[in-house]
């Protein structure tokens, strides 16, 4: 109870954790199955990196570029100094997440190979289940406004389930060595994303049919993510275990309270003295 109360997280958003569980896991046994997929090469971890590298670069830098671009002139009136500074941490995370993960990618490159430029990632890197996940994300917002924002924000990172996985390779290797690395490093700031969005999602009371509505939204984004991660690593994950994930045949993902509380009491901390 004490979590719940200090959390601020009432029945709803219980609900909606314990929906979305599942499919953090499932994501999370996609990622380990690639690990230790036969199909896993030099060539095959380029291509996840780059996609990474693409999702970092254009769907997290660009967004909040444009949003900040968007807004700028509405500082102060329909868009705050705390939003502002929210969107330039947000960049600055971002973008920090793109460099760790090229940093592993020209590793793996051949010596004096070009760097990838961001067009090129454009160009090389997007791929369907990405976009569909996109697509259908901007549909939500689109329809239920601020709901749909939320739902995308909930669901933003999955829970972290590639991070956390990726930190697992540490001492297994120089390049797994690299990969947990990055991964530790992004876990932490993915982790106080998606926090925030538990949070925030929390301040403003919804009715039941809202909440109904968020768990809809949630879990019908969650399995599109499934789709893009397994299509993102290569597609180690058989096409009926996918079916199976997606209807939720697999042990639900514990939400970590106490990490959570940790962080959300320094967040708070911050924010009263700020």
């Amino acid at each position: 109870m004490k979590h719940l109360q200090e959390l601020n997280l009432c029945d709803g958003l219980m609900q909606l954790i314990n929906s979305n569980a599942p499919y953090w896991e499932a994501e999370a046994e996609v990622v380990r199955t690639y690990w230790n997929s036969p199909i896993r090469n030099k060539q095959t971890d380029q291509n996840w990196l780059s996609k990474q590298m693409y999702k970092e670069l254009w769907d997290g830098c660009y967004a909040s570029l444009q949003t900040l671009n968007d807004e700028f002139m509405n500082i102060e009136q329909s868009f705050s100094r705390v939003q502002v500074r929210n969107q330039a941490e947000i960049l600055a995370e971002e973008f920090e997440h793109y460099c760790l993960f090229a940093d592993v990618y020209n590793t793996l490159s051949v010596e004096n190979a070009e760097k990838l430029t961001p067009m090129q990632l454009k160009e090389m890197a997007v791929w369907k289940e990405n976009d569909d996940l996109m697509s259908l994300r901007a549909g939500h917002c689109k329809e239920y406004g601020d709901l749909g924002k939320r739902a995308h924000f909930f669901t933003e990172g999955g829970y972290c389930t590639l991070y956390s996985e990726g930190m697992k390779l540490e001492g297994t290797g120089p390049i797994n060595d690299l990969i947990a690395k990055a991964c530790k490093r992004v876990y932490e700031d993915e982790f106080d994303h998606m926090l925030l969005g538990i949070v925030s999602t929390s301040e403003n009371s919804l009715s039941d049919e809202q909440w109904q509505l968020m768990i809809k939204m949630t879990t019908a984004q969650m399995k599109f993510r499934i789709h893009m991660r397994n299509a993102q690593f290569g597609y180690p994950v058989s096409e009926q275990r996918i079916r199976q994930l997606c209807n939720g045949e697999c042990k639900p993902m514990a939400f970590d309270f106490d990490k959570a509380l940790k962080k959300f009491n320094v967040s708070s901390k911050m924010t009263a003295t700020t």
